[in-house]
């Protein structure tokens, strides 16, 4: 049996294991830690850091079974994916222009600066007087943000210049690299990006439309499909993908980015990983049209070619379940009656009682997460208010319920 390495094992990969499980690969868990729950649905697990490729090779040393190396969901391993590739001689290793965009939002904004594609204020560095001084020619409200963070890790709002120095501390405490970046905040409406490229060139695409929590944290709480975006901005969006896979040199494999139609009329890119992204992205997708983007990555790791059957879109959304609050979760509520519910296509929980939750601050401390599936976007709206009225999650010795967002 051939072997897929998953480097992560943070909830936005299950679906990764499950799902390769399912394509008859042996699946093997890279992670620090035994607790993560993709470790529970790996065949093998490697406690190491993904961020250590070398031990990682050391760990599985003489194998002969290993057909690709993954990192879903997180862009932290995404520079350990490309040496293991090339170490293992694997298909499709990432090409280092694609890795730098991904784990460097300075980067990206230098890329899309150059190929002209609609862009905005934003200077970056390691924080200091000279920073401070660019950053003052920007236009605010900005955002300061660790260059090498995702999940919303370390994203500050900055109202205005005043804040930069405090905003910058908040931010350091998420990089590794030691470095933020500062860009002009772009009013508009949030979509996510998920696409497939084959032989250069995006060989399929599906936007969503992202919901964000206010201010100051701008997590992911929901994402529908269908979107809405413009027809006009879905071609403008499909031309700058190209355009971006050429620059990096970006031959096969999947991309996630987040970009916002500007109240200018403007589409921006804002980030990117090249991977699939988290949150029940893949879930959504599949089920909103039937394309398996989670196949597709694994096809590109292992050289295949890619599958893209799909069926007619039904109307889908992904609602996160989390907390306002910290404490330990005592007990959960209404989950028969969630499950029961026909809209329900799949609700995944991520805690269990006894563990400890903290507020949604960021993508990770997610709880779970429910996908809906109904004739209209109304009717799953109504579906996702009655599944904030009936699951509790209960927290504490007096079982205080916490509402969902």
């Amino acid at each position: 049996m051939k072997s897929l390495v998953i480097l992560g094992a943070a909830d936005g990969s299950v679906s990764t294991y499950q799902r390769a499980r399912e394509l008859g690969y042996h699946t093997i868990a890279v992670d620090i830690r035994p607790s993560a729950a993709g470790v529970a649905y790996a065949d093998e697990f490697v406690q190491v850091s993904v961020r250590a490729p070398e031990q990682v090779a050391a760990a599985l040393l003489d194998r002969d079974d290993i057909a690709g190396v993954l990192c879903p969901a997180s862009d932290v391993g995404l520079p350990a994916q490309a040496w293991l590739a090339r170490h293992w001689n694997l298909p499709n290793p990432l090409p280092e222009r694609a890795v730098q965009a991904s784990v460097d939002k300075q980067v990206f904004r230098e890329i899309c600066g150059r190929l002209g594609l609609p862009s905005y204020g934003s200077v970056g560095g390691v924080p200091g007087p000279e920073l401070v001084a660019a950053a003052q020619q920007l236009r605010f409200p900005a955002l300061v943000k660790p260059v090498d963070s995702s999940g919303s890790r370390g994203v500050v709002a900055c109202p205005g210049p005043r804040r930069l120095e405090s905003a910058f501390t908040e931010a350091l405490a998420f990089s590794p690299a030691g470095r933020v970046v500062i860009e002009e905040y772009v009013d508009g409406d949030h979509f996510s990006v998920e696409a497939l490229v084959e032989n250069g060139r995006v060989a399929f695409h599906a936007v969503t439309e992202r919901t964000v929590t206010p201010p100051p944290y701008f997590v992911t709480s929901a994402h529908l499909l269908p979107a809405g975006l413009p027809a006009s901005a879905n071609e403008q969006l499909v031309a700058m993908l190209n355009a971006v896979c050429a620059d990096l040199g970006y031959v096969n494999g999947p991309m996630t980015l987040d970009a916002v139609l500007g109240r200018d009329g403007n589409l921006y890119l804002i980030e990117m990983g090249a991977r699939i992204g988290g949150n029940g992205l893949a879930e959504v997708i599949d089920t909103h049209l039937g394309v398996d983007i989670v196949a597709g990555m694994i096809a590109a790791a292992v050289g295949e070619p890619l599958r893209l059957a799909g069926h007619a879109p039904r109307p889908t959304l992904v609602h996160l379940l989390t907390s306002d609050r910290a404490g330990h979760l005592a007990a959960i509520e209404g989950l028969d009656q969630v499950a029961a519910m026909p809209e329900v296509q799949r609700l995944s929980l991520f805690a269990e009682p006894g563990d400890h939750v903290r507020p949604y601050e960021q993508a990770g401390y997610k709880l779970g997460q429910v996908v809906l599936c109904a004739d209209s976007v109304a009717a799953l709206r109504e579906a996702e208010a009655k599944i904030r009225g009936t699951l509790k999650f209960l927290l504490g010795e007096q079982h205080v319920a916490v509402p969902l967002p």
